[in-house]
Formats: C-alpha cells, sequence, structure tokens
C-alpha cells in the first residue's frame, strides 16, 4: 500500500513547488484582487463647531411645521450644506444659539423695519423664514424650473449663512453655480441657480 502511494504524494509535492506557468515570460501578469470600496466613515466631515437652535412660529401660518422643522434639519444635516464647513446643527426644545422662524408673510417686517413681507430674514438671533417664500418659492426661482424642495433647501441655508456671518455674495465672472449667499429668489445674472454652499463659502465658516 506504501508502495503504491509514495509515488503520488511525491508527484503531488513537485506539482505545488513548481513555479507558475508563466513566471519569468514578459508578458506575465499578477493579478491582485480590487480594493473595497472606502466605508461611509472615509468621508466624514470634522465636526469644528457645535451650535443649537430651537423652532418657533410667528403670524398666521398654514403650512405644516413639522414639516418645516423635518426639512430645515435635513438641511443641516446635509454634507452639501453649511455641514461641508464643519458645523453640526442641533435642534433643541426652546432657546439655543439661534431661533429659526416660520413666519407670515405680514409678520416678518415686526421683526425689524429692514425686512420685508416679500422676503425673508435675519435679524440677530432670529432665522426667519417667510410663509409665502416657504411655500411658493419665487418667480425667479419658479421661471426657471427648479423644484421647490431645493428652494427651501436655498432659502434655509442662505439666512441661516448670514447668522453665521457670511454677507450677500454675486455671481463671478463666467458664471458657473451661483453662491448660496447671493439674492438667487431674484435671479442670478449669468450663474446656474443652486441650494447649496461652494466650496469656499463653506471653507470660509470653518
Amino acid at each position: 500500500m506504501i508502495a503504491r502511494v509514495a509515488p503520488l504524494l511525491a508527484a503531488l509535492v513537485l506539482t505545488l513547488l513548481a513555479p507558475p506557468a508563466h513566471a519569468g515570460t514578459a508578458d506575465h501578469r499578477r493579478w491582485t484582487p480590487p480594493k473595497d470600496p472606502p466605508s461611509a466613515e472615509g468621508y466624514a466631515i470634522p465636526v469644528h463647531r457645535r451650535v443649537t437652535y430651537s423652532v418657533t412660529t410667528r403670524g398666521a401660518i398654514t403650512a405644516s411645521v413639522p414639516d418645516f422643522r423635518r426639512l430645515a434639519q435635513e438641511t443641516y444635516d446635509d454634507p452639501r450644506g453649511w455641514r461641508a464647513g464643519g458645523v453640526e446643527f442641533r435642534r433643541v426644545r426652546r432657546g439655543g444659539d439661534f431661533t429659526l422662524v416660520l413666519a407670515s408673510a405680514r409678520a416678518v417686517p415686526t421683526f425689524s423695519p429692514t425686512c420685508s413681507s416679500t422676503w425673508s430674514c435675519r435679524v440677530g438671533r432670529f432665522v426667519i423664514i417667510n410663509q409665502e417664500r416657504w411655500q411658493h418659492a419665487s418667480p425667479a426661482w419658479n421661471r426657471a424650473g427648479r423644484s421647490l424642495r431645493d428652494y427651501r433647501h436655498l432659502v434655509v441655508n442662505h439666512e441661516t449663512g448670514h447668522w453665521l456671518g457670511r454677507g450677500h455674495a454675486s455671481c463671478p465672472a463666467g458664471g458657473g453655480p451661483a453662491p448660496v449667499m447671493m439674492q438667487q429668489s431674484k435671479g442670478t445674472g449669468g450663474c446656474r441657480f443652486n441650494p447649496w454652499p461652494l466650496e469656499w463659502e463653506a471653507a470660509a465658516i470653518r
């Protein structure tokens, strides 16, 4: 029995020790398995600043306040928004670092004479979203065929940007996407409508 098995074992050992068929040839290519895709954690944006905010209303409100709260938080959490600048937003029941307000058009000027019933506004700790704009966007935005959801991202990002210390921006030479701090509700000139901060805008608050 051993005599019959020994030649088979010897042949198996020689096969395992033999070099690959293409070893040493000029066209030999070594195959390597593809790397695993990067994990989601690899794209995490470091938090440099944590802020809290509360939500309230002023005036006769017909829009859904729960929807307003939800979409505002989605805007703040989106990595395309001010979160890209390292700011983390957390809603609290009352108080906080600033107050996000859904206000009727007639109530907006009650925050300051500088605020218009036509547009949204920011006064001190109050980031004020005009209900008329929240529900219907703006004529310029609608003429461009952009969605109401994107307008809502825009108006929250724009007015919160003022609270973060950013002033108005203009369309740069050559066009491209408009800065979120441009008054896009009124138009964009040669730029494309854009609801999110540009990279340089996000970098400015890091």
